[in-house]
């Protein structure tokens, strides 16, 4: 048995540990969507530790010239009784043997070193596993509403198909993820490295925007490339940072993202990142080959379709809602950068809206700002302290408690809580 079956046998030993948690993996990603605190990956980071583990005690039991459990032949009568998982020789299996190599995933060129094939069908096993293949597959599922519109901008760019995957890695293609180094949205922007492609104020955070946040990854992606002229050390840009990966090359140059990984000079995230994408984009491109059931998203299927309507003073989505008589989540839905579910205080805002809508919309965003009596677009910040009142600081400020629940995003029966800032509208 050569290295890489080796790793691939050692992996799906680990793997088989968890056939409890395996039927419940559909679930981690159902509530995909709403706001959470997450790691990119966040499902799998038990599975892939418990996996290191596996190999690297491996490793260490075994001696020169002396076979791991994982080489040795498996018995029928082991398999029969229960004594081995029959999914070792399943996995060992649908990893290739070295003679298919891989080569080319979607636009993306892999190595034929046996440090690049071993990393990438690594991830491979993790993701034919049973639990692994569940993730991935809800995975997918909760992105179709982006994936195409993903790919056809990747299309539009001349960028490789592949990189329609590195929202999984990011964010698991949930839109609203915020990790806990402060990364935020399906691309898991950092807010220091926004600049110049997306905004964030007190009112916006473009990151949570699915369809803006794509058009800015697509762009850094591509300037990555520009500089590196290499996908995967572009790729890797991209997840430790451009200026770190143009440190890194200038000090090791004519050295490939594969040798700098082999050889220690990446971060261990940065190392892991682009065999896993590589790994996830073969498997969901290619799911019969594998023997997985994916979700296969054709390439003629419509990207969703909306309306724009111009607002100019704060407006509550609730109220908005209300006046075109269509569900808040649907408004905010297509608004996830409004985090305070109000539109922000400055002319010509483009609030989405359903198609065909457009027209409702916009009468209802006229009647509500007239309805506000001419609020002005300036306001002041006040922290909530003990005793503090919706009613007492609008007598405070003097203006109407609608209009200060109408700038927060907030109702009249709203708990205050010390410390929250509320806007105040100032006329």
């Amino acid at each position: 048995m050569n290295a890489t079956m080796k790793i691939a046998a050692v992996l799906a030993v680990a793997i088989s540990a968890f056939p409890a948690a395996a039927k419940n993996a559909d679930s981690a990603a159902a509530d995909a969507g709403t706001t959470q605190e997450i790691d990119a990956g966040a499902n799998l980071e038990k599975l892939e530790a418990q996996i290191e583990s596996e190999i690297i005690e491996a490793e260490k039991n075994t001696e020169p010239g002396e076979k791991t459990a994982a080489e040795e032949p498996i018995q029928a009568e082991a398999v029969a009784d229960g004594t081995i998982d029959v999914q070792i020789e399943v996995v060992a299996e649908e990893i290739p043997a070295k003679k298919d190599d891989i080569t080319h995933v979607a636009g993306l060129d892999v190595e034929q070193t046996d440090y690049a094939q071993s990393m990438v069908r690594k991830y491979m096993a993790i993701y034919t596993s049973e639990k692994g293949s569940r993730t991935l597959r809800a995975i997918l599922r909760n992105g179709e509403e982006y994936r195409i519109f993903v790919r056809k901008k990747l299309a539009e760019a001349g960028l490789p198909r592949a990189l329609e995957y590195l929202p999984v890695v990011e964010s698991e293609y949930t839109i609203a993820a915020t990790s806990k180094s402060g990364a935020k949205g399906m691309w898991q922007f950092m807010e220091n490295s926004i600049k110049p492609y997306l905004k964030k104020n007190d009112w916006i955070d473009e990151r949570l925007d699915p369809w803006k946040s794509t058009d800015a990854a697509i762009r850094k992606l591509k300037e990555n490339y520009d500089v590196f002229g290499d996908w995967a050390l572009a790729l890797a840009a991209y997840n430790c940072g451009a200026g770190a990966m143009l440190k890194t090359t200038r000090e090791n140059p004519d050295k490939s993202f594969w040798i700098l990984a082999e050889q220690g000079y990446l971060k261990k995230q940065t190392v892991h990142y682009v065999p896993k994408l590589i790994a996830i984009a073969e498997l969901s491109e290619n799911p019969e080959k594998y023997g997985l059931d994916l979700p296969v998203l054709e390439d003629d299927a419509e990207i969703a379709q909306y309306d724009f309507v111009k607002t100019g003073r704060p407006v509550s989505l609730m109220k908005i809602a209300s006046e075109m008589n269509i569900g808040v989540k649907t408004l905010k839905r297509l608004n996830p950068s409004l985090v305070r579910n109000v539109t922000p205080p400055m002319q010509g805002f483009p609030l989405r809206v359903p198609l065909g809508t457009a027209e409702i919309a916009k009468k209802a965003v006229e009647k509500l700002q007239k309805e506000s009596g001419g609020a002005s677009s300036f306001y002041v910040e006040h922290k909530i302290i003990s005793g503090d009142t919706l009613w007492g600081l609008s007598r405070t400020y003097g203006c109407k408690v609608d209009d200060i629940c109408d700038l927060n995003g907030i109702s009249q029966k709203t708990i205050l809580k010390l410390g929250k800032v509320l806007y105040i509208p100032l006329k």
